[in-house]
């Protein structure tokens, strides 16, 4: 697991430490830096596959963010980027030349031993960005090394694959299971999940190999029966937009960690609060998640598995990105915490207060 997060001169940090929990929650307004904590992760990835971060490679497999003059902080007073990852067994530290019109900035600290390889640079490791993919016809099949990967794709694209190939397969992560139905196979499982998440829809999957793709279907159960097949096409989008997430959550194993992009996107806030659960108890089970949201709802499923005891109040970690108007607007990040009863402690300014806002104006 990783531990603690570091950043100097990156993108909109000056300086920036965050000691990570097993979920971790990134919120904020917009602009605010959220997204830059998960870009210096998949920076750090993204070089180790590339060069063994000899050196920071800024547009690759994960991201794309120009140059030098792109992602170093608008007045640093050295030319240097700091990333640096820690965890119990591992410290993976790269300070980084600057170099205004490179897309590759120099590593000047030797990377180390990266044997005992930080869980980021593995096959331990799945990000699903805030663009996922959207209903089709057909959705294009891995390959088998993406396959033998347990890869989903930036996008999820493969997650359709994915569950076709491994839906037979016992669920790894105990904590996740839902205890109604005694199959605990990742394909059933999903299929409880996201009916929690969506009513009664029921995922169909069928794999031409000749023309390597699948086709993704909806059925509905209304009391006892079920309705005919759908087309993704013709059913909600959120329905489809979500189901990688909700793939990538059950099937995660202990140890893995998982970066989640607005998972909440286009799902109906009673579907995000269960998100929100699904999400806590992934992580109750040894699986670390950093996920950028702007949903109270995702919070209070967080909040309602603390309550229920299903996870533990001090493994769920709150970051709150905003500016500093008395620190000449510097970036800033304040913690709020979570008690057994799942209340949070503090509510800085642009925490989940819109709904009290809003009330006020409106009486």
């Amino acid at each position: 697991m990783i531990e603690r997060l570091e950043l100097d001169n990156f993108k909109c940090f000056e300086k920036l430490e965050m000691d990570l929990k097993p979920v971790n929650v990134l919120m904020g307004l917009n602009g605010m830096g959220k997204s830059s904590v998960i870009q210096s992760f998949l920076l750090l990835r993204q070089s180790y596959l590339e060069n063994k971060l000899a050196g920071l490679k800024l547009n690759g497999r994960y991201v794309k963010l120009g140059n030098g003059s792109d992602i170093l902080y608008e007045r640093a007073e050295r030319e240097e980027i700091g990333i640096s990852v820690e965890g119990k067994e591992n410290h993976v530290k790269g300070s980084f030349l600057y170099d205004a019109d490179s897309d590759l900035l120099e590593n000047q600290l030797f990377p180390g031993d990266i044997a005992q390889q930080s869980v980021l640079f593995g096959n331990r490791f799945r990000y699903l960005s805030a663009y996922r993919i959207e209903p089709k016809d057909l959705y294009r099949m891995a390959d088998e090394k993406e396959l033998q990967q347990r890869e989903f794709g930036n996008t999820g694209e493969y997650a359709i694959h994915f569950l076709n190939v491994y839906g037979n397969q016992r669920i790894e992560n105990e904590q996740v299971i839902y205890n109604a139905i005694e199959d605990h196979s990742l394909a059933e499982q999903v299929r409880c999940w996201l009916s929690l998440i969506a009513p009664g829809i029921l995922p169909q999957i069928s794999v031409n190999t000749g023309l390597r793709s699948a086709e993704l279907k909806y059925e509905f159960r209304e009391g006892k029966e079920r309705t005919n097949a759908y087309k993704s096409v013709n059913v909600g989008f959120g329905i489809t937009y979500v189901l990688p997430v909700v793939i990538a959550l059950l099937s995660a194993a202990p140890g893995e960690l998982l970066l989640l992009e607005n998972p909440e996107a286009h799902i109906h806030p009673a579907g995000q609060r269960w998100l929100g659960e699904l999400i806590a108890q992934a992580c109750a089970g040894g699986v670390q998640i950093v996920v950028e949201t702007h949903s109270d709802h995702v919070i209070n499923g967080i909040r309602l598995a603390v309550k229920k005891k299903k996870l533990n109040q001090h493994d769920a970690g709150i970051f709150f990105f905003y500016k500093e108007q008395d620190e000449d607007y510097r970036h800033k990040v304040i913690t709020p915490a979570i008690d057994a009863d799942g209340r949070i402690d503090v509510w800085p300014e642009g925490f989940l207060d819109e709904w009290d806002n809003a009330l006020l104006e409106l009486l």
